[in-house]
């Protein structure tokens, strides 16, 4: 019994006592809760979830991962991750239940709940937890994604569970190199399935595990980065391998990259993909007829521009051999211009969350208190813990320079909220404890 009571104190002592875990409980219940209702009711899929649970129906039905014959682009240049996972759970449920599958991927996603509060607590005490986890049980459009087959939610959780689990290894690695590193490699590897440029990323996170002893202790450092590495490659490498014989060419997760670098460097846009299709069409009106700009997509427009400029070449590596004209073009003949897009492309990533919800004041205004004190706690951090400061800089500054890059969507960064939001913990406290002493004094 004293053991028990022993434990139990310990367990309060690290989460703020009982009205820390009083808060905990409720905070989980309400993401949970919340969760539970936009995957229950369900909301109108944007395109990618239409064409996500359309591929889940094939794959179970025995046909294959497709889309089907009226689909507007190649079925590989969709992420496999989400349509494997929900294909997996219709095969244990017996049959195409929508519904069934959304609510376990709810139940997933409040899992990114938890692991915000672990992070926050681990960086800065509990209330830095309770903080971050609050905000990320009620972040709008992590819940709206819950109510279609969106990727977001569930790549959100498996970067937080991935972060915290590199962590945990670091501790656990204090005296000697642990398989314990392949944990958050396999993590890292199943977020690549489902957001495939986290596959430099991983690569990056591995520089940082590798350098995280300095210098001269690098050779004990290297095991670790490598067993990361291993991780995330046992994951991808039978994607890829199907891939190959699918393809008949080397494609580690999906194709569509030369799609995304067109878009993603279009000047006449202004960083906006959602005007990449119109400007194209307004200036080569000789590929399209007249009443379809309501009626092609993205894909479309830029398929038809790539047969034209290069015909008979694979559309995809057709875009890709004029993204790299166009960025060449861009930074060697209108450097000051580009620099000014790149910097528009950052600012519509970060200035608030991708969903219409996110537009509204209040929830905007939530959005860049969340940024800001992400950015105090950012700075808290580097003082305190500079490694883990550097690991999470790391994954910032990587996605930002992807989309930087390609498309910037704020899908992007909706992955990364947990973390923000934790770092927004840390931010906050930090701002608390500085307003104390300041009035002391």
């Amino acid at each position: 019994m004293s053991e028990a009571r022993t434990v139990c104190r310990g367990l309060a002592g690290r989460n703020g006592g009982r009205a820390g875990i009083a808060a905990l409980v409720a905070i989980l219940l309400l993401g949970m809760g919340l969760r539970i209702h936009e995957a229950w009711d369900s909301r109108a899929p944007v395109y990618d979830a239409a064409a996500y649970a359309k591929i889940a129906a094939n794959l179970d039905e025995g046909k294959g991962f497709t889309v089907g014959s009226t689909a507007t682009q190649p079925s590989s240049n969709y992420s496999p991750g989400v349509p494997l996972f929900v294909a997996g759970i219709y095969e244990l449920t017996g049959g195409v239940h929508e519904r069934t599958a959304r609510l376990v991927l709810a139940l997933i996603g409040t899992l990114s709940v938890f692991f915000t509060y672990l992070i926050g607590r681990r960086l800065s005490g509990s209330l830095a937890g309770l903080i971050g986890a609050g905000a990320v049980s009620v972040y709008p459009a992590l819940l709206e994604y819950q109510g279609m087959l969106m990727g977001e939610p569930l790549a959100a959780t498996l970067l937080a569970a991935a972060v915290l689990a590199t962590l945990w290894a670091a501790d656990l690695d204090a005296n000697r190199p642990s398989r314990g590193w392949l944990v958050p490699g396999l993590l890292f590897g199943a977020l690549i399935l489902v957001r495939p440029e986290y596959l430099g990323v991983v690569l990056l996170v591995s520089l940082v595990v590798l350098l995280r002893g300095g210098r001269e202790n690098w050779p004990r450092t290297l095991v670790p980065a490598l067993f990361l590495l291993v991780g995330a490659v046992m994951v991808v490498l039978p994607w890829t391998v199907r891939n190959a014989v699918a393809l008949d060419r080397v494609v580690p997760v999906s194709t569509g990259g030369g799609q995304v670098l067109f878009a993603g460097t279009y000047l006449p846009s202004g960083g906006d993909p959602e005007k990449v299709g119109v400007e194209v069409m307004e200036r080569h009106p000789e590929l399209f007829g007249p009443h379809l700009a309501e009626r092609l997509r993205l894909e479309q427009i830029l398929a038809r521009l790539a047969a034209q400029r290069y015909p008979g070449v694979e559309t995809d590596k057709a875009l890709s051999r004029m993204g790299r004209e166009q960025l060449w073009d861009d930074i060697s003949e209108e450097p000051l211009e580009y620099a000014a897009f790149v910097a528009k492309k950052v600012a519509r990533i970060w200035a608030h969350g991708p969903r219409d919800a996110m537009r509204e004041p209040g929830w905007e205004v939530f959005h860049w208190l969340l940024v800001g004190f992400g950015l105090v706690g950012l700075v808290v951090l580097a003082k305190q813990r500079r490694w883990e400061a550097l690991l999470l800089v790391t994954i910032f500054l990587a996605i930002t320079a992807v989309s930087a890059l390609l498309v910037a969507s704020p899908r992007r960064v909706l992955v990364m909220m947990p973390l923000v939001a934790a770092l927004a913990g840390v931010g906050a406290v930090a701002t608390r404890d500085l307003l104390r002493q300041r009035i002391r004094h």
